[in-house]
């Protein structure tokens, strides 16, 4: 049997699955703090401007983007048929990228942050180059990733190999854009354009890649059964690759910017159903057969809820590029919602799946216990539906109030609609919504404590009793 050398895929896991619960507790606070309590606790370093990015940057950087990053240092090398190449080099790059990120991450409430969402990492941090370390990291990770693939023993690559080497060009030219490249533009809504190509492809050419890599492996490890079909997981993929780097534009409908562009945007984002459809399909179909490993497995459960909030975050997107709901949607409550669908019960639900296989495979010993799986799988998805739908409900009905504003065909009516509902008093409407989205919140925190203490303890703690795991 072929023994992997998993130090790397471990040094990036294990310390991202903590970063997620610290991240979520910063949320939490934020949810009570800001939005029901407001500055119950109040002062320089805790207020929503300080303490924001540190959530952000937690449970996208610190969590998400390194719990994939050990994902597929964990399952490139086994479907490669070789071991990673160069892990000391790999531990070297997980170092850097650790150092960095929480530098970085925790210098937020002292004024280190960039300005720009979801790129807030600093430049600088004392005399300490943190973006510039930060790229270097990535980049020697790409590296890596590259040559394991370049000296792979089996000639043919299955599409969690595509996803993963689409994403390690986009991810860089998507950092270089967003990181650099935004302070070479003219200032002004040309570097508002490109933040939000950065951000959007945040999620769309960074998180969807690694997440659908991880899901087209996970899937088949998990249940036995190969995936329903290659060509259409192709078909997926380079639809991704054509379509996704043109709709960032769509969050700037009615903005300062060139009309065509934001047509341009709207179409595109229209055919996103395309891959979308692709991904859903095929996932389900791999499973049609084997319907009762959902009730047999949370980490089955994890995997095929993930796909269905994967359909629901991207319906939603082409539907909101559209004009006329634009109106309604856009910067309201709906849009937090919208983010977190993907990053959260899409991203996430895949990572954790990912890292139910993994865990038990690289440590050589049974889950610690399936109960509190499944007990994590249930808190999670009755958590995030509360969470989900109080701000889309709460948003929608915040955007409608707002629209409300525009009725009418004179300045005298336009002010009178302003008279009878302020600004504050929709701000005060929404109490209630943000009162169900902290309790979903907080139901999600406690499965994920399961989670935690489920995971780590399968990592430390002699096995009682021999189960069946597997090992590849």
């Amino acid at each position: 049997m072929k023994v992997y050398d998993d130090r790397p895929a471990k040094f990036f896991l294990y310390p991202a699955i903590l970063f997620m619960v610290f991240g979520m507790t910063v949320g939490a606070f934020i949810a009570f703090n800001t939005f029901v309590f407001p500055d119950y606790f109040s002062g320089e370093y805790v207020h929503f401007g300080k303490v924001r990015p540190i959530h952000v940057g937690s449970v996208t950087l610190l969590w998400l983007l390194s719990a994939d990053l050990g994902l597929i240092l964990y399952f490139i090398p086994r479907l490669c048929g070789i071991s990673l190449w160069n892990p000391t080099l790999a531990l070297f790059a997980g170092g850097l990228w650790w150092m960095t990120l929480l530098i970085g991450n925790l210098s937020y409430p002292w004024g280190t942050n960039f300005g720009w969402e979801y790129a807030e990492l600093p430049v600088w941090v004392g005399w300490l180059p943190i973006k510039v370390l930060f790229t270097i990291s990535w980049a020697i990770l790409v590296l890596v990733f590259f040559m394991t693939i370049a000296k792979r023993r089996f000639e043919k690559l299955y599409v969690s190999q595509w996803y993963v080497m689409g994403t390690l060009i986009w991810t860089t030219f998507t950092v270089l854009v967003g990181f650099f490249g935004i302070n070479w533009l003219p200032p002004g809504i040309s570097r508002v354009n490109a933040s939000w190509f950065y951000v959007h492809n945040l999620v769309g050419l960074v998180f969807t890649p690694m997440g659908l890599a991880s899901a087209y492996y996970f899937l088949p490890k998990l249940t036995g059964v190969p995936i329903y079909s290659h060509r259409l997981s192709m078909v997926g993929f380079w639809s991704i690759a054509f379509i996704y780097a043109w709709i960032g534009t769509h969050h700037m409908i009615h903005g300062p910017i060139s009309q065509w562009l934001q047509t341009t945007s709207i179409i595109f984002s229209i055919w996103l159903f395309i891959p979308v459809w692709t991904v859903v399909y095929n996932l389900f179909a791999t499973l049609q057969q084997n319907w009762g490993l959902y009730l047999q497995s949370a980490a089955v459960r994890f995997l095929m809820m993930g796909n269905i909030f994967y359909l629901i975050t991207c319906i939603q997107g082409p539907l909101q590029s559209l004009r006329n709901v634009n109106e309604i949607t856009s910067k309201t409550d709906w849009i937090i919602g919208h983010s977190h669908v993907a990053l959260y019960a899409t991203f996430t639900f895949f990572a954790i799946a990912g890292i139910y296989q993994a865990v038990p495979a690289m440590e050589k010993k049974p889950l610690w216990s399936h109960a509190w799986a499944d007990w994590h799988f249930s808190l999670n998805l009755w958590g995030s539906v509360l969470f989900l739908f109080s701000l889309w409900v709460g948003g929608f009905l915040q955007g409608l109030q707002w629209a409300n504003w525009a009725d009418g065909t004179t300045y005298a009516e336009y002010h009178a609609n302003l008279t009878r509902v302020s600004f504050l008093d929709t701000v005060a409407d929404m109490r209630i919504w943000w009162i169900l989205r902290g309790i979903g919140g907080v139901i999600i925190l406690v499965g994920n404590l399961l989670f935690v203490v489920n995971i780590f303890n399968t990592i430390l703690l002699k096995p009682e009793e021999k189960h069946s795991y597997e090992t590849a």
